[in-house]
């Protein structure tokens, strides 16, 4: 009806008007072309696809840390006496033994104070035999009554004085015999000798220290961690290491973190983690090698799908989407984090719970009907 009132006015209006209303008339067109193309895309009929619900992967981090072979038992050694060096008993790379003499101290004068603690000790014995004496006389007396009890106490008296001189004496006797033992200064603890600081003629005192002694065994490794990791670290009962070798011959080995030092370094940032290594294994090792650490742990920071090849559609830009049916229509997810492995994809950051198209997606566009197919992709 409106063209027909357009044709009539083209024949009875001027050329002006003419060339106007063929303008009019082609806007016309064109918009009836749009309604029926639009009617035409939603009577559009759905597109049959196949879809699968993928498995969430459990990712794992690992960090590669250098660390320091340390051994547990590592002590600067003092003498417990102050005085000169009579004798060096061992030298810087001796191996010794618990309790062997590692130096000895001048030790004359302390041997002379033991002489005369056990002179002080005999003559107290005697001391206390005769106060016993006396008191076992008046005790015989007192049975037919011709001593005075006030005697009778004086000797009870005079002999708890001697015992109790008898103790005094005795305790002197040993602290001087245990000066005398400290003018010797022993291994703690068995191990190799890495330092000494001193030479015979020298005066030494308890505050200077005289050798380092390093144990041989019970060696762990010290690696530091960034702090970002600590929280992580600190909820996982269990965290497999690599301990990896800086030196050729050794062989690597695998074991577990074994303690975590929750005090973060003002400067670097970092706290501290040991790694004690097995006691099979540490015949190669020495303290002050140097090794890397890995250490692998659950990331619950990136979730990560599994899905096959096909799902993934390439732009031209370099990135690459995904489509997931969203009521009943195709709805398209850019992923620009994926890691190929052989037919599957691995895409970070997106929900597991969702049902991903796995063929045809070329062809698919944003918001355009489906009907689903549910099938079973095999998971890894």
């Amino acid at each position: 009806m409106n063209i027909l009132v357009y044709i009539t006015s083209w024949k009875s209006n001027p050329p002006g008007v003419h060339n106007r209303l063929t303008q009019s008339l082609s806007w016309l067109m064109l918009v009836v072309g749009c309604l029926v193309f639009a009617a035409a895309v939603r009577a559009q009929a759905a597109v049959q696809v196949d879809v699968v619900y993928p498995q969430q992967l459990q990712q794992s981090q690992t960090l590669r840390l250098p660390g320091t072979v340390q051994a547990k038992q590592h002590a600067q050694l003092a003498t417990l006496e102050a005085g000169r060096v009579e004798r060096l008993a061992v030298e810087v790379g001796e191996v010794v033994e618990a309790g062997q003499v590692l130096l000895s101290l001048e030790h004359r004068l302390a041997e002379l104070q033991v002489t005369g603690a056990a002179a002080e000790v005999r003559a107290a014995e005697l001391n206390r035999q005769e106060a016993q004496r006396l008191y076992d006389e008046v005790q015989r007396l007192s049975v037919q009554q011709v001593v005075a009890k006030t005697l009778i106490a004086e000797r009870a008296a005079l002999l708890a004085k001697a015992e109790a001189e008898l103790a005094r004496v005795k305790a002197n006797h040993s602290i001087q015999r245990e000066r005398l033992k400290r003018h010797s200064l022993k291994a703690p603890f068995a191990g190799v000798v890495a330092e000494r600081n001193v030479d015979v003629g020298e005066w030494v005192t308890p505050q200077n220290p005289v050798m380092t002694l390093v144990a041989q065994r019970d060696l762990r490794l010290v690696i530091e961690i960034p702090q970002q990791h600590f929280h992580t670290l600190q909820n996982i009962q269990e965290i497999p290491v690599a301990v990896i070798p800086d030196t050729a011959g050794i062989t690597p080995m695998a074991t577990t973190l074994t303690r975590l030092v929750p005090v973060s370094d003002v400067q670097t940032r970092t706290f501290t983690a040991q790694i004690d290594l097995p006691e099979q294994a540490t015949g190669d090792w020495v303290p002050g090698m140097s090794a890397t650490a890995e250490l692998t742990f659950p990331n619950s920071s990136q979730a990560a799908i599994m899905l096959p090849q096909t799902a993934i559609k390439r732009h031209p830009d370099g990135n690459s989407s995904v489509f997931v049916v969203e009521n009943n229509r195709a709805k398209r997810l850019v992923t620009p984090h994926t890691e190929m492995t052989g037919n599957q994809v691995t895409i970070y950051g997106l929900p597991a719970d969702r049902a991903y198209i796995v063929k045809g997606v070329e062809m698919l566009q944003d918001g355009m009907p489906v009907t689903m197919n549910v099938i079973a992709v095999k998971q890894p």
